[in-house]
């Protein structure tokens, strides 16, 4: 199979050219197969060629809502799990983002669910929903795009329970969106990712970020070329206990 190359989506040429003077967050997905191999270095080779810095976000703690999903207890209960999911993804990727010439810093989750700011903006996000149809109904739309996937891979597992897992994935989504809001403060001109976001994160980026810092935290989007089928998220650790 020829080399897999990345590439950004949904942007011009000349607006791709201004690009190598701004700074990037690059966000990690701990499980997601395109911040794994091949993808993930060609993931690498554009970030060194396109951004003038970059800083990295490992979401590691905030999969434990994920895991919780699958599994049989709620989500604080995997918490030391998903860290140490972390702590695995850096172990092994370092042959990757070592690589990253324009490397600033390498960031976890745990720093925006320690913020000073953290529960003030996740209030203020609850608050809009509550106030909001239209951005709600993002919330909403974002909820079942993810639980019809669910279904469609976890047919056999006896602990996924839909109503159970539409909870846990909005306090997911609550908590990305909270995260997001805090992110300014980074300075990084683009947040950078291999998907498109759901509409709970649009929405929020729109509302409570560009509103403010236009100039801040913007969208680019990246895909692949010569990429083999990607695999449902996976978890090292959930991996090993499931073969015992």
């Amino acid at each position: 199979m020829p080399k897999t190359k990345s590439f950004i989506r949904f942007l011009n040429e000349t607006d791709k050219e201004k690009l190598k003077e701004k700074s990037c967050l690059f966000t990690i997905s701990v499980g997601q197969q395109t911040h794994e191999g091949e993808h993930f270095r060609a993931t690498i080779e554009l970030l060194n060629a396109t951004f003038k810095s970059c800083t990295m976000l490992v979401d590691d703690s905030l999969q434990r809502h994920t895991i919780a999903i699958q599994q049989e207890f709620e989500p604080e209960y995997y918490y030391e799990m998903s860290i140490k999911e972390g702590d695995l993804w850096l172990e092994r990727n370092e042959k990757y983002y070592g690589k990253l010439t324009n490397l600033e810093k390498i960031i976890r989750w745990d720093t925006w669910l320690k913020h000073a700011d953290f529960d003030l903006k996740r209030n203020a996000i609850l608050n809009l929903i509550e106030q909001d149809s239209t951005y709600k109904s993002a919330f909403e739309q974002s909820i079942n795009e993810f639980t019809i996937k669910l279904q469609e891979r976890t047919t056999d597992n006896k602990y996924v329970d839909i109503e159970r897992a539409k909870r846990l994935s909005f306090d997911f989504i609550v908590e990305e969106c909270t995260a997001l809001c805090l992110w300014p403060e980074l300075n990084c001109h683009y947040e950078v990712y291999p998907n498109l976001h759901n509409s709970a994160i649009n929405e929020t980026r729109q509302r409570f970020v560009l509103a403010y810092t236009p100039h801040l935290i913007n969208q680019i989007t990246l895909g692949f070329r010569n990429a083999a089928q990607l695999k449902p998220q996976r978890f090292i650790i959930l991996n090993q206990m499931s073969t015992i």
